[in-house]
């Protein structure tokens, strides 16, 4: 990253999402200033809708302190099952830092306990795409939320076995397979 330029995005750590537009030569990184850029760069088709930047900015660290934040170690235990070797040792230090912990087995405890309170967390969120009267969360105004959700759904399909994804995929008669289908669907997108 620091040979195209990205700037690091949390504190002096560089993590990712970064673009580097070919057409302007600007390099972006963190996702929602990638989407305020392409914004203001290509306007044809806003994904933070004109007067909705305060909510949009504090959409995705809402959403995911309600949706899996209790769940957050449990998803990084799974995680950690599906990184190439070279990846664990950097990723083991860095997350136990991250919670405070000493140990990767502290990170395993109450499995069951979090993948319920993930549920939970989800059915919050469930509550809000009712509320929005349409398939967005916006109602019928897609934007960057929902990108938030499809992305999680994309993570999340990656490191779940098949009877966790089944659940999952259960969970909320559907919504976040049919989010991200939607999602894809609107971006032209495969994910």
């Amino acid at each position: 990253m620091k040979g195209i330029g990205a700037s690091p995005t949390d504190g002096d750590r560089y993590t990712v999402p970064v673009i580097k537009d070919p057409n302007t030569g600007a390099v972006v990184a963190d996702s929602l200033a990638i989407a305020e850029y392409l914004d203001k760069t290509y306007p044809e088709k806003q994904i933070i809708p004109r007067g909705a930047n305060a909510l949009i900015t504090t959409f995705e660290p809402t959403y995911c302190s309600v949706a899996y934040r209790k769940a957050a170690k449990y998803m990084l235990t799974k995680t950690l099952e599906i990184l190439n070797d070279s990846s664990r040792e950097n990723f083991i230090r860095t997350r136990l830092e991250m919670f405070g912990e000493t140990r990767w087995e502290a990170m395993e405890e109450n499995a069951q306990q979090q993948w319920e309170d993930w549920k939970k967390g989800l059915d919050e969120v469930d509550k809000w795409y009712q509320k929005s009267g349409g398939k967005w969360i916006m109602g019928d105004t897609f934007s960057f939320a929902d990108m938030v959700v499809a992305c999680r759904t994309i993570w999340w399909n990656a490191i779940l076995d098949e009877e966790q994804l089944q659940e999952l995929h259960s969970w909320n008669g559907g919504r976040w397979v049919r989010v991200l289908a939607d999602v894809n669907a609107e971006c032209g997108t495969d994910l």
